[in-house]
């Protein structure tokens, strides 16, 4: 018998992606760099990591797992393809982080752009992950494909 996922984890990237995306979309500028007294990071700061940590992901499972057999074109980074570090300003320091990791000083003082141009990057990272998740729930339905496939390339080098 297949074993598939607990959970579908495609329905629930979208599903909270849209909570995300709906939300933003209601602020305005002044409300994407409004931070709560006593926090060094704005909700356009959160904005962006979830953007990055998003863009992030993809490129993380790719280069961990190389030999998914995707056919995909293009495995990079938004971030790093759109060169969004240096187009946005960021500090030399920060244009490989995701958002995590930052000191206090540098999260508050990064240059986050506005609303318009945040959220194309937001978008853009949500559809991307979301194209890739369904690339793998295609090209692995279940569980045991993957390890079938991820045994016979040890045997290879047993």
């Amino acid at each position: 018998m297949p074993i598939r996922a607990l959970y579908d984890t495609l329905f629930n990237f979208k599903d909270i992606h849209t909570v995300v995306m709906n939300f933003a979309e209601e602020l305005i500028d002044e409300q994407l760099n409004w931070k709560p007294e006593g926090y060094s990071t704005s909700i356009g700061f959160h904005l962006w990591h979830l953007a990055r940590e998003s863009d992030y992901l993809k490129a993380a499972i790719l280069k961990y797992y190389p030999n998914l057999g995707l056919g995909l074109t293009d495995e990079s980074e938004i971030w790093a393809r759109e060169n969004l570090a240096q187009k946005w300003g960021f500090p030399v320091e920060a244009h490989e982080t995701v958002g995590t990791g930052l000191s206090d000083e540098v999260a508050a003082n990064l240059p986050i752009p506005k609303k318009a141009e945040l959220l194309i990057y937001l978008r853009n990272s949500y559809e991307s992950l979301e194209q890739f998740i369904k690339l793998l729930d295609t090209r692995y339905p279940t569980f045991e494909n993957w390890m079938k496939r991820r045994q016979r390339k040890f045997k290879m080098f047993a």
